[in-house]
């Protein structure tokens, strides 16, 4: 009998327990629930809301007046309006004709020996100022860089870029290291004036002691002793033709054909030999100045030469001149480009710049918004804007409609610019006088000193 009253009361026994743990749980797990009390608003003791209609006519209208626009951009300036000078008569100068003497053809004596070993440093990471909204970046000599007045610059076929130096050299960086060429590889002077690749991927460097040819392990010299007609050398320019024509300080132009034939005298039989030559301008035979700047051959294979005398153009027989008497704002003619639209552009020492349309000369000047009267050289950018480097007010950017100017206050440091190269990844590259290489990739400029 007591194992059947064990039975029946087993079960009560369990679920007092599990009631005396819910119990337990509740009182230790369970929130604590607060009721709320509100109170209801009656309905009668609400105010309908008052409805105005509006009779539109009966209303006073005012006109808007023309707001004051404020613009955030402080370096931006809406370009005024140019003046703009109708093309007088030309004068046209035949070598040969008048009073003007045929060109001096020299052959010329090459000079060519194997390149020593350059020194190679790797570059350090870019700087920048503190003050930089544009966002410039720079290399230096703190960053590497072996100079900090850098005159040429130049993208070669493979994406290297090449500095000319006021005497340190060349430079060459590939993205990581630079490559410093001097006298000690076989350059001909270290102050490099001008950079130019030819079609065949020879490289070509205007110093003042003459001229250099590079071939990648050879560096073959041409001066005054081989035919050069001077020196200093300002510019180099190839033709379409393949001639290189060079610009140069006080001597007149050259032309390196590279393909004359001249007759020698051999056991009293006359034999011709296949040899380079130079071909020598001067204002003897028509060239307007002998201070050669710069030479652009335009589209129609017409070679422009800007002097301290103008800037005049050689069609293959004849030079053109365009002075101040034909309507060019300066003599001295330190840069021309060619627009995609075939205007001519003529960066000039004290005027501003002209663009010549074949027609007229329109004259563009600090009070249509150009940074500085003083143009070093122009540039065409990918999208069809014009860059004016200056001598002393930075960089402009001219877009048809506005210039915008990038000086110190936009980070560029340095109010001196000698020239401006944008390369194959659309970024910009700024020459600049004792504050090294800039680098502007349309929102950011980075600083390249010769520490770096």
């Amino acid at each position: 009998m007591p194992k059947y009253l064990s039975l029946l009361f087993l079960p009560l026994f369990i679920y007092a327990c599990n009631q005396e743990q819910k119990e337990i749980n509740e009182k230790h797990i369970s929130p604590k629930i607060q009721k709320t009390k509100g109170y209801e608003v009656p309905k009668d003791s609400l105010t309908a809301p008052k409805i105005v209609f509006v009779d539109e006519t009966k209303l006073k209208k005012v006109l808007a007046g023309k707001p004051k626009v404020i613009p955030t951009n402080l370096n931006i300036y809406p370009a005024g309006a140019p003046k703009i000078v109708l093309v007088g008569k030309p004068r046209v100068c035949t070598p040969g004709k008048d009073s003007f003497l045929l060109p001096k053809i020299v052959p010329a004596i090459d000079s060519t020996f194997p390149a020593g070993i350059p020194t190679t440093i790797l570059a350090k990471e870019m700087a920048s100022k503190d003050q930089n909204p544009q966002n410039f970046s720079y290399f230096s000599k703190l960053q590497g860089l072996p100079h900090n007045n850098i005159f040429g610059l130049l993208e070669d076929r493979l994406g290297n870029l090449w500095f000319g130096t006021e005497g340190e050299g060349v430079c060459k960086y590939d993205g990581r290291n630079f490559t410093n060429f001097t006298t000690a590889q076989g350059l001909a002077n270290n102050v490099v004036r001008s950079i130019t690749e030819d079609k065949s991927g020879n490289l070509w460097f205007g110093t003042k002691g003459g001229a250099s040819k590079y071939d990648g392990k050879s560096f073959t010299n041409f001066t005054t002793a081989q035919g050069l007609v001077s020196d200093i050398v300002n510019c180099i320019t190839e033709d379409k033709s393949g001639n290189l024509w060079f610009g140069t300080d006080g001597g007149g132009a050259s032309k390196y054909d590279g393909n004359c034939e001249i007759i020698t005298n051999t056991n009293k039989k006359d034999k011709k030999n296949s040899s380079n030559s130079f071909t020598n301008f001067t204002t003897a035979q028509g060239l307007v100045g002998n201070k050669v700047l710069c030479i652009t051959e335009d589209k129609s294979g017409n070679l422009w030469f800007g002097t301290n005398g103008g800037a005049c153009k050689y069609d293959g027989k004849s030079f053109t001149h365009f002075t101040k008497k034909e309507g060019l704002i300066q003599p001295v003619v330190n840069s021309i480009c060619e627009d995609r639209f075939g205007n001519l552009w003529f960066g000039t020492n004290g005027g501003g710049a002209c663009k010549y349309d074949g027609k007229s000369f329109t004259h563009f000047t600090i009070k249509e918004g150009l940074g500085s009267n003083r143009v070093n050289s122009i540039m065409e950018d990918q999208s069809g804007n014009l860059w004016f480097s200056t001598y002393d007010g930075g960089c402009t950017k001219y877009d048809g409609k506005s210039f915008t100017r990038f000086t110190e206050k936009e980070g560029l440091n340095a109010t001196q610019v000698y020239s401006v190269l944008q390369d194959k990844s659309g970024n910009f590259w700024f020459a600049t006088n004792s504050g090294g290489l800039y680098k502007y990739v349309g929102k950011k400029f980075t600083h390249f000193t010769a520490n770096d």
